[in-house]
């Protein structure tokens, strides 16, 4: 078993990654106006590099709970430091374990946390892939569970950049979409996938 989510432990964490990863990357965030000022939230960031969880965290004024896959817990340092991160694993080989994952994040969205999902599902470079519906679906199969209400998932894309001064990363949000059926999760997925390509402006 994880560690629990630490707020404090993660407050410090994000006040560590602006102190290194900082340094090196100058990041600009835009639509910051687009986020939920409450949650819940499904946070559906572009991914191609390991610094984007960072950069998220970062970027975002708000404690995330983040998806991830199983395998980083299997070591016990990484999996009592994503614990305490607000680390939710997910078992993409075994789908009954990844459901047992996605019941455990029914009260996290009732006490109206910010998760985060990368919709890709793994790293995808020079482009934006195709999106994985079927953890989207199982997202929204949670809707109207214990009076959790329709849920607003927010497109995010990340661009890094060389420049003069050394590297650059840009944040930008998207306005929310949702769905209030669980069958549209295909769709919903693609129109999150062409927003998240949109501003990564591609």
């Amino acid at each position: 078993m994880s560690r629990s989510f630490s707020p404090n432990f993660y407050i410090l964490g994000r006040w560590l990654t602006r102190q290194t990863l900082g340094r090196l990357f100058r990041l600009r965030v835009q639509g910051l106006e687009h986020l939920p000022p409450s949650g819940p939230a499904i946070i559906c960031p572009k991914h191609q590099r390991w610094e984007d969880i960072p950069m998220v965290g970062a970027a975002l004024p708000l404690p995330l709970h983040y998806i991830a896959k199983a395998e980083l817990f299997r070591y016990p340092f990484i999996r009592e430091l994503l614990g305490a991160w607000g680390g939710v694993p997910v078992d993409r080989e075994r789908p009954r374990a990844t459901l047992s994952s996605f019941k455990r994040l029914l009260p996290l969205l009732q006490q109206g946390a910010y998760i985060v999902l990368f919709p890709e599902g793994t790293y995808v470079r020079g482009g934006v892939g195709p999106g994985k519906h079927r953890l989207i679906q199982m997202l929204l199969k949670l809707q109207g569970q214990n009076g959790l209400g329709p849920l607003p998932f927010i497109p995010v894309g990340l661009t890094y950049r060389v420049c003069a001064w050394g590297y650059a990363a840009e944040v930008k949000i998207g306005p929310p979409l949702s769905t209030p059926d669980p069958q549209q999760a295909p769709v919903l997925t693609q129109s999150l996938m062409e927003q998240i390509a949109r501003l990564c402006g591609q």
